[in-house]
């Protein structure tokens, strides 16, 4: 399948599942993903997640347990078919100094569909 979204479209979904997350907003954040998204870590041993179900069960797990969860974007490359932000996430119980990471978002059928995390 060719790649079909613009620059725009791709940093408008980025930007309304940045919004969502911030809010805690588990419903509209996963609105912005594919039913078949797969999440990867880069560069470790964690294991990622692939279909929506496990990644809603994980962020809800998250919103849950960090009401202050907030992420906040330090730089950002856009790409033609993925976009690369640089993140800083502050308020969540697991990571209570902050992360420092970096997301990169693959697109299909007009969502996100891949998410590769690295620290």
């Amino acid at each position: 399948m060719l790649f079909s979204m613009t620059k725009d479209e791709m940093l408008k979904l980025v930007n309304q599942q940045l919004e969502s997350y911030n809010k805690g907003d588990l419903q509209g954040f996963c609105n912005c993903y594919h039913p078949d998204v797969a999440v990867s870590f880069l560069i470790s041993n964690k294991p990622g997640s692939v279909g929506i179900e496990i990644f809603k069960e994980r962020y809800h797990s998250l919103f849950s347990s960090s009401p202050n969860l907030k992420c906040e974007i330090k730089s950002r490359i856009v790409l033609e078919n993925s976009i690369i932000d640089e993140e800083l996430v502050t308020g969540a119980k697991l990571f209570p100094e902050g992360l420092h990471t970096t997301a990169i978002y693959g697109f299909r059928d007009g969502l996100i569909d891949r998410v590769w995390f690295a620290r």
